[in-house]
């Protein structure tokens, strides 16, 4: 990944709690690679990398939402959350 610049830096950690709950997977994905990439790069200020952290836990933790979300829809679709019903999708029995 090239080197993020530090103007994108600052802007990454002018996100706040709301505009992160905004997000979509995607987008939080996409910001969350960026964050990674500021962290591992050399020349990143120490207090924009512990700043830089707090956002991709932010993001990561969004993510992890998400799919968790995603995961009880296909749960319910397969069964109910009580009692899901676990099974892998067989293109050829299930359809398309």
């Amino acid at each position: 990944m090239p080197k993020i610049k530090k103007d994108e830096i600052n802007e990454l950690l002018e996100l706040k709690p709301d505009d992160v709950a905004n997000l979509t997977y995607e987008e939080s994905m996409e910001l969350l690679e960026r964050v990674v990439a500021a962290l591992e790069q050399d020349g990143t200020p120490l207090q924009m990398g512990g700043r830089l952290y707090e956002l991709g836990t932010m993001l990561a933790r969004k993510c992890g939402q998400i799919l968790d979300q995603t995961e009880e829809k296909m749960m319910q679709l397969l069964g109910t959350v009580e009692n899901p019903s676990e099974e892998p999708f067989d293109p050829e029995k299930d359809g398309r």
